[in-house]
């Protein structure tokens, strides 16, 4: 192998593979609008959560990240993160087609949850503000974490997001969500 093919390939491979993570996570985009219909058909009031935040609380926690991503996060992770671990996290999340973080964890500077708060209250919140951000034209805030974002990243972030603190809510017909 010659100098100039062993330059390219080691400049190319890492190029490749970063490129192909990023198409990946750009081809799998968030369908809102059926986690919309999923969310309105929820039976609120039996629902009941497996995590250390309540379900009304879960379901508060989900509005706030949504609501922050058209008027401004309260507090953001820096530049510097938000362009190497943030990013590259959204396109492993993305790419996988699922997202894994801590699920008591709030976002920084957010307003405190509502403890006791009815998850028929809080649900109506979520799908509110999942509507307001479904019909949104206006530029999108940065994520906190992630930096700025295209409204089919924050569409995809937003599903992936829901479902994973949905997945410690239990008592739909099918058991958990």
């Amino acid at each position: 192998m010659n100098r100039r093919k062993l330059l390219y390939t080691a400049i190319a491979t890492p190029v490749v593979l970063v490129l192909g993570v990023k198409t990946a996570s750009m081809a799998r985009h968030g369908a809102l609008s059926e986690l919309l219909a999923q969310l309105q058909s929820l039976p609120a009031d039996k629902l009941r959560s497996t995590g250390r935040w309540s379900v009304s609380e879960i379901f508060q926690h989900c509005a706030q990240s949504i609501r922050f991503s058209r008027l401004g996060y309260p507090q953001a992770k820096s530049a510097l993160f938000q362009n190497t671990a943030g990013a590259a996290a959204l396109n492993v999340f993305s790419a996988a087609g699922k997202m894994q973080h801590p699920l008591d964890e709030a976002i920084p500077g957010a307003p405190a949850l509502v403890s006791g708060l009815p998850n028929e209250v809080a649900l109506a919140e979520l799908v509110s503000e999942l509507e307001k951000f479904m019909a949104w034209q206006g530029e999108l805030a940065p994520h906190f974490a992630y930096g700025k974002l295209s409204k089919a990243q924050y569409d995809s972030a937003h599903c992936l997001h829901v479902k994973n603190h949905l997945s410690e809510v239990s008592g739909s017909r099918e058991g958990h969500l």
